[in-house]
């Protein structure tokens, strides 16, 4: 066991929704109750008490975890948002170049993917899509159990 690599994972860039508007971290410190962070739609710098942060900030999702959450494919779900069938998401952007149109990005708040889901199911292409409660508990990382019966698997959740 001693030999073996130990790799360190690195830190991912983190993505969150305060007060509905999309946020990068750029620092923070718990000891210190600070988060600075690049607020997108203001174009600026802000910075937050840690602990005010923590208890209120929603996570963001890219297409791809969106894609793996609703079981679409990632082209699906860009078709929606061009034919306009759902809200189109908010666009992130190069912080260095916010004038830079040659690259952004599509982040989703819980809001905009409880739209998306509410869409497939209204449009009848509802196969293999987790049920509303499976898709808020996967947004709290809740373990997703499900037991065998006669007619088939039913999810069981155990109480927090």
């Amino acid at each position: 066991m001693a030999r073996k690599k130990r790799n360190s994972k690195l830190k991912k860039l983190r993505y969150f929704f305060l007060n509905d508007k999309i946020h990068k971290t750029l620092r923070s410190s718990r000891s210190k109750d600070e988060l600075v962070a690049w607020c997108y739609p203001d174009h600026k710098r802000v910075m937050y008490p840690y602990s005010q942060a923590e208890k209120n900030m929603q996570n963001a999702y890219s297409m791809k975890e969106v894609s793996a959450l609703l079981n679409k494919h990632t082209v699906t779900l860009h078709d929606y948002i061009l034919e306009g069938k759902v809200k189109a998401p908010v666009k992130i952007y190069p912080i260095g170049d916010p004038t830079n149109t040659n690259w952004s990005k599509y982040m989703f708040s819980q809001k905009d993917i409880l739209d998306i889901h509410e869409f497939i199911l209204d449009s009848g292409h509802s196969g293999s899509l987790p049920s509303r409660t499976e898709l808020l508990g996967l947004f709290k990382h809740n373990i997703i159990l499900y037991t065998k019966t006669d007619n088939g698997f039913v999810p069981v959740w155990k109480a927090e």
